[in-house]
């Protein structure tokens, strides 16, 4: 399911920008909104700098997005709803972080950040930073998965007991219709969560060579 979710991404993309025009068609014109759309919504979240991360960040979004709802067409599933998918993208959001973040800073500023102000306290600070940052996927592998699995089951479980609770001539009515309409809103929401997340821990990362020396006020 992730695979289709690659393909159609791509494909929708090739298709609306191998030809662009200075009059945009239908296709042409939502994307450049959503692309503008992202590109501001992460600069307002890192700053100036957050373009250069934008593409990143912004396709780290539409992905999860398409993968939350896909567990609301009858007979597919989210693949988000699997432990396994959500862990992978903790990774790569976690490894992108880190490389931006030693890019940005330099390898001195990076392991600084962890080491922290006073130095002296940094043989207590380093192992703490660490256990902190080793903390976040963790914590967005499993905020994901636990939202969107519960979702998921939840639609099959209403489905299921739809002939069972509802009146024969009303079978074909599906229960399960309110739970999904919320499934389109929270899998939205779960996307945007991941992806300011991972806007906000690069931003943290990259602040630190940016701060200003101790004892020497910043105007």
């Amino acid at each position: 399911m992730s695979g289709v979710v690659i393909v159609v991404l791509v494909a929708i993309s090739h298709l609306g920008a191998r030809r662009p025009s200075r009059v945009p068609g239908p296709l042409q014109n939502v994307l450049e909104m959503t692309v503008s759309g992202l590109f501001n919504f992460v600069e307002g979240i890192i700053g100036p700098e957050g373009r250069k991360y934008a593409p990143f960040i912004s396709t780290l979004f539409l992905y999860i997005l398409c993968m939350n709802l896909l567990g609301i067409i009858p007979g597919l599933r989210s693949p988000t709803s699997g432990l396994n998918m959500t862990v992978a993208l903790a990774l790569c959001s976690f490894f992108y972080v880190q490389f931006q973040a030693a890019r940005h800073n330099g390898l001195w500023g990076y392991i600084k950040h962890f080491w922290g102000e006073p130095w002296w306290l940094g043989p207590l600070m380093f192992p703490i930073h660490v256990i902190g940052e080793l903390a976040k996927p963790l914590s967005l592998s499993i905020r994901l998965f636990g939202n969107i699995f519960g979702e998921d089951k939840i639609i099959v479980i209403l489905a299921a007991m739809s002939p069972y609770i509802i009146k024969p001539w009303l079978k074909f009515v599906p229960i399960q219709f309110p739970m999904m309409a919320f499934a389109v809103f929270t899998g939205f929401i779960q996307a945007l969560i991941f992806t300011v997340l991972t806007a906000g821990y690069l931003t943290v990362m990259i602040s630190h060579a940016e701060e200003a020396p101790v004892g020497i006020e910043r105007h």
